[in-house]
Formats: structure tokens, sequence, C-alpha cells
């Protein structure tokens, strides 16, 4: 059974013993499918559109204010991004290391009218950047934390870097890295954790 695979074997090696080795090759290999356009298309993320995206901004929405500043993890070309500006939300960041997704979230009409700032970079090396509380929250959907090697201590980063918490929706049994995300969320420090299934 997968399901029994993943959570006896693939699920501790990913929370206990690839955190504790840095595989630069690894990491390269991740990111370098994620670049360009080779593998992923832009327009596959072009719009919240899917019930489960729409469950997640409107998540996001109800949980947040519209004075709160947000970071989108892995954003490509912002539609969450555009999502919140449209409904208000003028303190908006955003990084992912596709350049073809941030140049066109960088033209579209929501950038160019101020409020939402992107940035063409590896997602563990723009949070290395951030100062201490510099957001009030960092929100990411599915298929981004998960593929971003163990090694990397993102929840001690964002313990570090927000002041209110994060918004994951994450698939934690599939992807590149399944891990025990709860564990690790209180390992970094956060007190509480609100579960809510999207799908």
């Amino acid at each position: 059974n997968n399901y029994l695979f993943v959570v006896l074997i693939r699920k501790p090696i990913n929370t206990w013993i690839l955190s504790l080795f840095e595989d630069k090759k690894a990491i390269a290999k991740d990111a370098s499918i994620w670049r360009d356009e080779t593998n992923h298309k832009t327009e596959w993320f072009s719009s919240v559109s899917k019930p489960d995206e729409t469950n997640f901004i409107n998540y996001v929405l109800k949980n947040t204010h519209k004075e709160d500043s947000i970071l989108d993890i892995c954003c490509n070309q912002g539609r969450y991004l555009k999502f919140l500006f449209k409904n208000g939300y003028s303190n908006l960041f955003g990084v992912d290391i596709m350049k073809p997704a941030i140049d066109i979230l960088q033209n579209s009409p929501e950038y160019l009218h101020g409020g939402i700032d992107a940035e063409c970079q590896m997602a563990q090396d723009y949070l290395l950047r951030c100062r201490n509380e510099c957001v009030d929250y960092a929100i990411t959907y599915t298929a981004t934390i998960e593929l971003i090697h163990p090694n990397f201590k993102l929840f001690e980063e964002l313990n570090r870097i927000t002041r209110k918490g994060f918004i994951f929706a994450i698939n934690e049994n599939k992807q590149g890295y399944p891990r025990f995300y709860r564990y690790l969320i209180k390992k970094a420090g956060f007190k509480k954790i609100n579960i809510y299934k999207i799908s």
C-alpha cells in the first residue's frame, strides 16, 4: 500500500534524516524544473478557477485583513496576489523561480497599479534574505513547499519572518518530500495549528 510506504518510510526519512544533510545537487535539480516553461506552463497558474483554489483563497480572505502584508511563496504569475489586490489588499509580496511567470505578473495591470512587489528567485534564498517579522502572513498553494528539500528549515524561517503566521494548502502525503508537517510546525515554535480540508 502506497499510503503506508509514505507514512512509515518516506515521511520519517524526509522529516528526520534528509533534514540533516544539505544536498546541493538535489536542491538544484528540484529548482531547475521550475525555472522556465519546459515542464510547467505559466498558463496553468493564470487564474483562480478550480474549486480547491477558490476554497483556499476564500479561506485566506476570511482569516486575514486588507491591511495585512502577505507574502505568496512560489506565486507563479500571481493569481492569488491579483485576487487579493482586487479585494482591497495593497501590501502584497511574491516570489517564484520561474522568470516567465514573474515577467507576466510584473506586466499585469494589478502589479503596475502598485501594491504588489514580486521577485524572481528561489524561495529559500528569498526567505533567508527577509528581515525578521517583515510580513503578517505567508501563503502558498499546494505543490510548492512540498517540493522544497527538507534540509531547508522552512518553518523556522516562517516563524522568524511572519508576525501572525502562515496559511498553506499542503498535499501532505504526496509531491516530492512528504513530511510530518504538524511536528515540524510545532518544533519551529508555532503555538496554534488550524487544519481545514479544502477538498
